[in-house]
């Protein structure tokens, strides 16, 4: 069997939030724009995840806002151990994700967020990927892991379905 895992870094931020907490930060005036075209790259890219799961920042959650009418029924799970995360805590994360889930999303943060999408890439396949350059706001990395559970996900198990940034979408 094979499961399919989406990895979304956040849309855009403004630099600074009101309370002076990072955690607050919303998204910037491009940030909202962009969701109309990662949201229409995800549909025609990506299978649609039963389960998501995302940092309860702000940020993020206006990020699934935006994007989040393509999953009508999925399970949203907001979570902190997201916020922050490294990869290990991410991958660790997954086990958060029912096996009955044949497809599932996460939205975070970098660095964990792109640590995490390397961990996961075959190496082969990263060659010459604009989105495995760098990983800016709203950059997305789907990939097909070879598992029937999720706790079998490991290192180098995932095959690139869909990799792209918001400025990628724009060029092409």
């Amino acid at each position: 069997m094979t499961k399919s895992l989406i990895l979304m870094r956040h849309l855009k931020s403004e630099i600074d939030a009101a309370s002076g907490s990072d955690h607050d930060r919303a998204l910037s005036e491009r940030g909202r724009a962009d969701a109309k075209t990662i949201r229409d790259a995800l549909l025609a890219r990506c299978p649609p995840p039963q389960t998501v799961l995302c940092s309860t920042a702000k940020r993020t959650r206006e990020t699934l806002a935006g994007i989040g009418d393509l999953f009508p029924g999925a399970e949203i799970i907001f979570t902190d151990t997201i916020y922050e995360a490294s990869a290990d805590t991410l991958m660790r994360a997954t086990s958060m994700i029912g096996d009955a889930a044949a497809c599932a999303m996460i939205i975070g943060h970098n660095p964990g967020i792109f640590d995490f999408a390397w961990t996961l890439a075959r190496r082969s396949e990263i060659s010459g990927n604009p989105a495995f350059v760098k990983f800016p706001t709203g950059a997305v990395a789907a990939f097909a892991l070879p598992i029937d559970s999720w706790t079998e996900i490991g290192t180098g198990r995932g095959s690139i379905i869909a990799a792209f940034t918001p400025k990628s979408l724009v060029k092409a």
